[in-house]
């Protein structure tokens, strides 16, 4: 029941040492291209556009009109439902931060590398020169960083958000990979009832987000959603009629939930001017 999800660095070819493991494991292997093509057939937008949101900082016109806040939700969806699954390996830039805290089964890893091994990597992925190569490296760093930072609230760079740290220019990859897979096969003992219902809660809270994010009129409307077995609640200062019955009828279609709960919560007091 194992959950691998694996954060790469730029060059860190943990996209590789991902499906590596995967066919160590005989599990399924997503990565970056496979969620972009999923996210955009279910919630019909160009994997062009994902690609932008998750692989490159846009420019300053790409970022007035990407909604990042949007197709962030689509792909927290996408992830959720396929870990929710379990027996997976996952490859992409934050996607260990996806695994509830409560998931025993979940196995957190980030893929690091030395700079100039990157750089390499990079030269021959992308056709660079070495200081365009450099440049992109270091500039992609910063750029990712800053954006986990910003939409999760974490930094990338904290080595105690992970499981397991490996250098894939340390020891062959094939090595690495077969030390995942036993590391894998170990912790499905601790794939308890408790363990697995986090990760199911946390996919089906994602699933309605990203349906009330795609609903044209519900969008953005501030809603805290929350699941548990089925039981989805939705609390905000913004559900009263008639968008509480809207809400609701959204929720109601997402597959897995059994119960819409509503919680209308006050809007804060203004602050009084002294």
């Amino acid at each position: 029941m194992a959950v691998v999800a694996i954060a790469q660095k730029i060059g860190s070819r943990g996209l590789e040492l991902g499906a590596l493991t995967a066919s160590r494991l005989h599990y399924p292997l997503l990565g970056p291209d496979e969620i972009a093509a999923e996210a955009s057939r279910e919630y019909n937008i160009t994997p062009e556009v994902f690609s932008l949101f998750d692989e490159r900082q846009p420019g300053w016109w790409e970022r007035l009109t990407t909604d990042n806040v949007r197709l962030a939700g689509y792909f927290r969806a996408v992830i959720l439902k396929h870990m929710s699954r379990c027996n997976i390996v996952v490859v992409g830039r934050s996607v260990p931060f996806l695994i509830p805290p409560e998931t025993r089964h979940g196995l957190r890893i980030r893929t690091v590398s030395p700079l100039n091994v990157r750089v390499q990597e990079v030269m021959k992925a992308e056709g660079l020169d070495a200081s365009a190569a450099e440049r992109r490296v270091r500039h992609y760093d910063q750029e990712v960083r800053a954006r986990v930072q910003r939409s999760l609230g974490v930094d990338l760079e904290e080595a105690s958000h992970y499981d397991l740290i490996v250098n894939t220019s340390a020891r062959p990859l094939p090595l690495l990979a077969a030390m995942i897979a036993d590391l894998a096969s170990a912790i499905d003992r601790e794939a308890d009832q408790r363990s697995a219902q986090a990760l199911k809660d946390a996919s089906l809270a994602a699933q309605v987000r990203a349906a009330l994010l795609a609903h044209p009129k519900m969008g953005h409307a501030p809603i805290d959603v929350e699941a548990r077995s089925g039981i989805v609640m939705l609390k905000s200062s913004a559900l009263v009629p008639p968008w509480d019955e809207l809400a609701g009828s959204i929720v109601r279609r997402v597959p897995g939930v059994v119960r819409v709960e509503l919680q209308v919560e006050e809007p804060p007091m203004p602050l009084r001017a002294e």
